[in-house]
């Protein structure tokens, strides 16, 4: 008792398109959602790298900054200390120099390891315009500390316009992080 000769047939293909169409929605499905997992996982990770950089970025700015004060701070008291001792030789010509080159050691050696403090983390500034102005400040004061040691005339003035530009950069450079940075509370 066979009745309708193909109704068994749209049957079984009904359920078949219906079975292939649930797999085809279902492989759709799981491929877009496996494309916004992620681009939210790359969005993630270029939040942190940004959290990062703004974290270690403005740090190494203030170090920098700080580091420059202490070079200037430490080349100029190795400046008075180098005057006051040819000073003191030339009062007492019959004195040991011996006497009174230490407080010139002292500051000489506090300038050197300022100076060297200063150049090994002028590296680690990201943006490369004050890097060059943190650099020239740098070479300036290192030269300006030789020229102390052999008695030679320091332009101060060349010396202060070296550091105050670099001052400047570092200054303009976090201050501009901070105004491009997102806010931390959104904005209603």
């Amino acid at each position: 008792m066979v009745s309708g000769g193909w109704g068994w047939f749209t049957t079984v293909a009904s359920i078949l398109i219906g079975q292939a169409t649930a797999l085809t929605m279902g492989f759709v499905n799981n491929r877009s959602q496996t494309r916004r997992e992620a681009r939210a996982r790359a969005a993630e990770r270029r939040k942190v790298v940004a959290e990062r950089r703004e974290t270690f970025e403005p740090a190494q700015l203030v170090e920098v900054n700080t580091l420059l004060r202490d070079a200037m701070a430490s080349l100029h008291a190795f400046g008075s200390a180098r005057r006051q001792y040819r000073s003191r030789l030339r009062e007492d010509p019959a004195a040991s120099p011996e006497a009174y080159r230490q407080p010139m050691r002292d500051a000489s050696d506090a300038a050197d390891a300022a100076l060297d403090a200063l150049r090994s983390r002028i590296g680690f500034i990201l943006a490369d315009d004050v890097r060059a102005l943190a650099d020239a400040a740098e070479k300036a004061l290192t030269t300006a500390a030789a020229d102390i040691l052999r008695d030679e005339p320091v332009d101060s003035g060349a010396l202060g316009g070296h550091a105050n530009a670099a001052y400047d950069a570092l200054s303009a450079r976090l201050r501009d992080i901070y105004a491009t940075r997102e806010p931390a509370v959104p904005t209603a």
